[in-house]
Order: structure tokens, then sequence, then C-alpha cells
């Protein structure tokens, strides 16, 4: 006996992945088999089955829900592990023996997760990329959810604690490096006590100046990379354009919010070792690494996410330019001397969401309804900011007040698209979440959907008049469809043109031509319905993705 053709193709795919565990999309659940289903059995104490795979003996197998396997992926990721999703590309269809059309759509690794629920709202989730060579070592850092994306480089005496202290810094949650680098700093005491992640070495080839130079350039639509300070940068442009193209390959799409980089230099910041940054307290306290009793905590109102992202990366980065000092706090003086513009600034920001991440979001494709609603009340207030702003006398502030741009349009479109007039924004998956009157087929739709609900009621009505089961009831279940049913003590009066479609313990129930059709309304219009309403929430998606990739 062979391996069956579904259990050749797993492995086929598994073979790519050799350092994943695969999440193999079967109907409503994601399988894992054979070893993964072993360890992911223990590490998510799931119960291990087995599954018929052609051979003697059956492959180990385990699974969870697909609607419930971001908490799943979250917790493995968690515990150092990385997950490729096998998605089902092409619909199973009844009776077709062919495999369904599967493949990875997905990694997701501790510096790619995307879901804000299993990530420190107010720290950054920042994935970093080491390059070593004789000629010095680089470190490049993006937080894909954000967008932020920066590079830094040293050479001669003292670069290798240079890049361990802006490691530190940044403390990224995963660390991919070319060869050399994972040689020699897996050793460093920082790693091995679990300071900083071990170094995951990723493919030589993509630390070529030549490839790393064009990924680049692809990433960030240019024909020349000079307009970012990047001009006979070769350590900088190596391992920046090393990290877009594992960003690239885990993600397996386009990173839209990744579209400019920053470079830091050494005369940019006080660098801050990380026997500095611990025994200070800046961020964490030395005896239980937390947050209460740190200078962050002492000095952390802020009233966003960016804005305590914003502080945090302040506190650990303290600026070296006395220009630059005076520039920050010139406009600190500002808003501690005009208590009204403060209070007003403080009731606007309350109200705004984490747009930074929304933006990823987007990036990333998985932008919600909710996410929708949260950006246009988080945009709404921008001309309400850019007034009261614009009377605070700080050229740090007219600097902010400046560069504050215009996003009537994504508001106008967000508020005729989606509908905020129920307590809950609805999910994907529920639907009806695009606003009445934006579309006047999607209200045809809907407004068909409710009649044959009606019809229904009326022909429960009429049934119970024909047989006179006052007890008689029509329901739907998305297994069966619609049914009428009748208990074992009244399934004798059913009439002759009831057909039996489904024996229970206590009932049965009947299917008549009369409700088939009605089924068969009702059903094709949900479909329609949700295909359209869908389609065009993808275009409200799009519309906003292209006017904030314009702004």
């Amino acid at each position: 006996m062979g391996l069956s053709p579904m259990m050749t193709h797993y492995l086929e795919i598994k073979e790519k992945h050799k350092d994943c565990i695969l999440f193999y999309r079967l109907g409503d659940f994601y399988e894992m088999f054979f070893e993964d289903a072993v360890k992911a059995s223990e590490l998510l104490d799931l119960t291990l089955t087995g599954r018929d795979c052609g051979l003697k003996e059956r492959a180990p197998m385990c699974g969870v829900p697909f609607h419930a396997a971001e908490t799943y992926i979250a917790k493995l990721v968690g515990l150092g592990e990385k997950v490729a999703i096998c998605e089902q590309l092409t619909p199973a269809v009844k009776g077709n023996r062919e495999l369904v059309k599967r493949d990875v759509v997905k990694i997701i690794t501790a510096g790619t997760m995307t879901n804000n629920e299993f990530m420190d709202d107010k720290s950054n989730n920042f994935i970093g990329c080491v390059f070593l060579n004789d000629k010095g070592v680089a470190f490049s850092w993006a937080d894909i959810t954000t967008g932020e994306f920066s590079v830094a480089s040293f050479d001669g005496e003292g670069a290798y604690e240079k890049l361990v202290d802006i490691m530190v810094r940044v403390s990224p949650v995963e660390i991919i490096a070319n060869s050399k680098a994972c040689e020699i700093f897996n050793e460093l005491p920082l790693i091995v006590h679990g300071v900083l992640p071990k170094f995951n070495e990723y493919l030589e080839s993509e630390y070529s100046y030549k490839i790393a130079e064009n990924n680049l350039k692809l990433q960030l639509k240019v024909l020349s990379l000079d307009s970012f300070g990047l001009d006979n940068e070769e350590q900088k442009i190596i391992v920046a354009g090393a990290l877009i193209s594992y960003l690239k390959e885990t993600q397996k799409h386009a990173l839209f919010n990744i579209n400019t980089i920053k470079i830091e230099r050494d005369n940019d910041f006080l660098m801050l070792d990380a026997n500095a940054i611990k025994n200070l307290e800046l961020t964490k306290t030395l005896k239980d690494q937390k947050k209460y009793g740190t200078l962050l905590w002492v000095l952390d109102k802020t009233k966003t996410s960016m804005g305590a992202r914003k502080l945090q990366s302040w506190v650990l980065s303290p600026l070296l330019s006395i220009d630059k000092i005076n520039y920050r706090l010139n406009a600190v003086e500002s808003f501690y001397d005009n208590i009204m513009a403060r209070k007003s600034v403080i009731d606007l920001l309350s109200s705004v969401k984490d747009i930074g991440r929304i933006a990823g979001k987007l990036s990333n494709g998985n932008l919600t309804p909710k996410d929708c609603y949260a950006l246009r009340k988080s945009l709404e207030i921008l001309p309400s900011l850019r007034f009261t702003l614009s009377g605070i006398n700080s050229e740090f502030i007219c600097d902010i007040v400046n560069n504050l741009c215009d996003f009537d349009d994504i508001v106008d479109t967000l508020t005729r698209a989606i509908d905020d007039t129920k307590p809950e924004i609805p999910s994907l998956k529920d639907g009806k979440f695009i606003k009445k009157g934006f579309d006047e087929k999607l209200d045809e739709l809907r407004d068909f959907g409710e009649r044959g609900k009606d019809l229904i009621a009326e022909m429960e009505t009429n049934e119970r008049e024909k047989t006179g089961v006052k007890t008689l009831k029509i329901s739907y279940n998305r297994l069966f469809g619609y049914y009428i049913e009748l208990t074992n003590s009244v399934k004798h009066l059913a009439p002759f043109y009831y057909e039996r479609k489904q024996t229970l313990a206590n009932a049965e129930r009947y299917i008549t031509p009369r409700l088939k059709e009605l089924e068969d309304m009702i059903l094709g219009a949900e479909d329609k319905l949700y295909a359209l309403e869908y389609e065009l929430y993808s275009e409200v998606r799009q519309q906003v993705a292209n006017e904030m990739l314009r702004i």
C-alpha cells in the first residue's frame, strides 16, 4: 500500500516547510499530521488521534477549528514555533473526487504576527535582521503592524558592542541573520540567557548585494536608494534587503505600509548598553521585569497606543543634539503653559484608536469592518486637532500641524459604507456591515431576504391550519436547510405530500415542493447577498488603501 493522494500532497507541502508546524486546512479545521501532530498535541494540550493515510499504521493527527485557530497559533508562536498556514484555494465540490487545491498562504513567526489581540499595544513587535562580514556588522529592524523600518551599521573597534546595545534597545522578538553572524552571536550571554532571541539562520543568497538592493528598490518603489541616504551604504542595503526578502517570503503579499526607511547613526542618540537600561529601570524593574515602578511608568500619561510606543522609543534613545533636545522641550513647555490647549488635545486624543496598526492591518489584508469604523472615528478628529494645535507657539508643534494630512475622502467613504447604527459593528462572517443606501442592488437583495422570511412564516401558519397541528414548526439549519418538524405524537397527521427528510429520536422532519422552492429562492438570495457585500467591502478597503498610500 502507498500513501493516499491527500497525504502525499500534505508531505510535499511539509517538505517545503520543514521548520514550521503545518496547519493543513480540511473543511472547518486545520489539521496536523505525523511529527507536527505529536508536537502540537503536547504544546497545545490537544487530543492526539489518527487518520488512515494509506500505510499500515494510521497517521498521528490533531486539529483545531479554523475560526479559533489564531489563539492556538499565537500560543505556538509564543513558544518559539513557526506556523505555516496551508489553505484551500478552491471550493470543495460534492461528488468530485479530485483533490481540492491547497497551498501555504502565510508563515507566522514571532516577528510577523499581525493579530493585534495577541500583542502589547504599547510596544512595537520588531523583527530584526543581522549581517556580518569582514567589513563590519549591520542591523535592520521592522514592525509590519506599523510599517516602521530602520537600519544601522557599525565597523571598527566596538562594532559588536554597539550592535548588541541597539538590539537590546529595540528588543526584537525575532532575529534572522547570515551564518557567520549566527555562529558568533548565538554564543553571547545575552542570547544564551534569553535577553535577546536566538539568531535564526536565513538564506545566504539573500545577503547578496545585488539581490538585496533590488529587493529594497522594489519595496520602496524607487530606481535609486540615494534619496534615502543609502548611497554607498553597502552593509545597510544588504541587511535591509534581506529583511524585506524574509518578510515577503513569510507574508506572501506586498508590504504596502513599509514605504520608507530610517537610518540610525552613532551620533543621533546616546547609546545605552544593556546594563544601563537594566539598572536604571527605564522600562522594566529589576525585581519582576514589570513596567510599574520604572521611569517609563512615571512618564507615560499617553492617550494613544501610538504615543505610548513613541514615548518608549524616546526613553530608550536619549537625544545627543542640544538643538533637537530644545526643539522637543520647547513643545513640552508650550503645552505646560497652555492649560486649555493641553486639555483639549487630551480630550481629542482620548478617542483616537491605534491608526498605526489599523494601517498595518489594511496593508496585510485583514482589516475588519470594526477597524474601518475605528479608523473613521479617529480621522474625524483631525480638523479639530489641527485647529487646537495651531494656537500653540512652538516650532515642533507647527511642524506637526503642517504635516497633518487631509483624510476627508477616507472619512466620507467609510461614513457612507460602514453601518454603525448597531451597538456592535458586525464581523465579516456575520454580514450586514455595509450601510443601507450605499448600494441599491445590495438593498434589494436584503429586502428580498426579509420577504423570504415572511413567506416562510406565512407557510408555517398555513400548514398548521391544513394539518391541525398547532406545534408544527418550520426551521432551518446549515446542514439540512429548511424543514417542517412534527413530534412523534402527531407525525401520523403528516399529509401525503410531506417527504421525510430526517428522523430524530422524538420527531420527524419533512420537506415539501413548496418549501424546497422557497429554500432555493431564499438561500440563493443569501449567497448573492453575502458575495455582493464582501465584494463591496473589498472595493471600499482598496479605496481606503489607495488613498492612504497616496497621502
